[in-house]
């Protein structure tokens, strides 16, 4: 079970919401999704091995005997970015990026009295399997971020309830749009991975969720029918783009390897934000005074393996060291280990669920 004294014990809960955007602003963000691509797999962006992408979204009794390669765990999934940390990137979305209305939704979480927008994405995705065991979304702490940290690490940090002082307080608007019924839902552990898990089903239309996913364990589900889930020619490079009005094609390089009507197709827009007590924690924040280093995380990582009485040799490099990626990895193991009956979860390699 989780500590009492673990940062997820203390989650506030989510809560469904509806009709998030207002239909100026669903055509303006489809706009974006539909034309402004090509977009790339959100596995290319964030992982260089099968250790890394388990790493975060691994199951919790998985067959270490069995070695994956992160080829085997791609699915359809692809993401663009509207802006973060404060930049909005697409000019004709700056608006939507400073929504005061996402901004208010999210202070209420924490009873913050100020809010600052970070991270707004989309995901588009085809049909496809689930092998996300359920994860956090990466946790931001000061000096240490998904914009100089890989997932991996922060994924891991977050575990380990080691560095909940320098944590940010945060929240998350996240819409969904998937016009089918067939599977497609949102499962997630309110009460913490050891817990029973609920979940929203399909279909969503404007409709979603305002939680804070960096303490709350959640996956997206399987999606689509069932004979489109599995892409033979899926790899690293491959992206997807609208085509038309009705339809979206994956391709790799140029060469198109799939195609989807819009009914197949599982959107997303997942609106961030940071909130803060007082001034004086933006302050804290805006001035760097109280940063975790990279140094420093592995000093208190080290320390607290010895404490537990791990094994393992010291690493000189541990960015980059695979082995000791294992190790904390297997230390700070933290997952779900039940799932709905109605969405159980993939298993790499084999075509029926489990």
């Amino acid at each position: 079970m989780i500590p009492a004294t673990h940062p997820m014990a203390r989650a506030v809960p989510p809560r469904f919401v509806e009709d998030i955007y207002t239909p100026d602003e669903i055509e303006l963000l489809f706009g974006i999704v539909r034309n402004d691509g090509p977009w790339r797999l959100i596995a290319a962006q964030h992982f260089n091995t099968a250790e890394e992408y388990l790493a975060v979204a691994g199951a919790k009794n998985r067959d270490t005997d069995v070695k994956l390669e992160l080829s085997d765990l791609l699915t359809p999934t692809f993401r663009g970015y509207l802006g973060d940390q404060g930049v909005p990137f697409i000019e004709k979305a700056q608006d939507l990026y400073y929504n005061t209305r996402l901004l208010d939704m999210i202070k209420t979480i924490h009873g913050g009295k100020f809010a600052f927008p970070t991270n707004y994405t989309f995901n588009v995705r085809a049909p496809a399997h689930s092998y996300d065991a359920g994860h956090l979304d990466g946790t931001s702490f000061r000096g240490m971020t998904m914009q100089n940290t890989p997932l991996w690490l922060i994924g891991i940090m977050a575990k380990s309830g080691l560095f909940e002082h320098w944590e940010f307080k945060t929240g998350q608007v996240i819409a969904y749009f998937y016009n089918s019924d067939v599977d497609g839902g949102f499962t997630f552990w309110p009460d913490g991975p050891d817990r029973a898990p609920q979940r929203f089903a399909a279909p969503f239309h404007n409709s979603g969720l305002l939680m804070n996913a960096e303490r709350i364990f959640h996956r997206g589900e399987a999606s689509g029918p069932v004979s489109k889930r599995s892409i033979p020619g899926l790899q690293l490079n491959s992206v997807v783009s609208g085509d038309g009005a009705d339809e979206w094609v994956i391709r790799n390089d140029g060469q198109e390897i799939a195609r989807y009507h819009n009914d197949d197709m599982r959107l997303l827009f997942h609106y961030s934000a940071y909130v803060f007590d007082d001034l004086a924690d933006v302050k804290r924040y805006l001035d760097h005074t109280d940063n975790l280093t990279r140094d420093r995380v592995f000093e208190m990582f080290i320390d607290d393996l010895d404490a537990r009485g791990v094994s393992y040799t010291r690493p000189s490099d541990p960015m980059n060291d695979e082995e000791f990626k294992a190790v904390l990895a297997r230390t700070y193991a933290m997952a779900p280990s039940s799932y709905p009956e109605e969405a159980p979860l993939d298993v790499p390699g084999k075509s029926s669920q489990v």
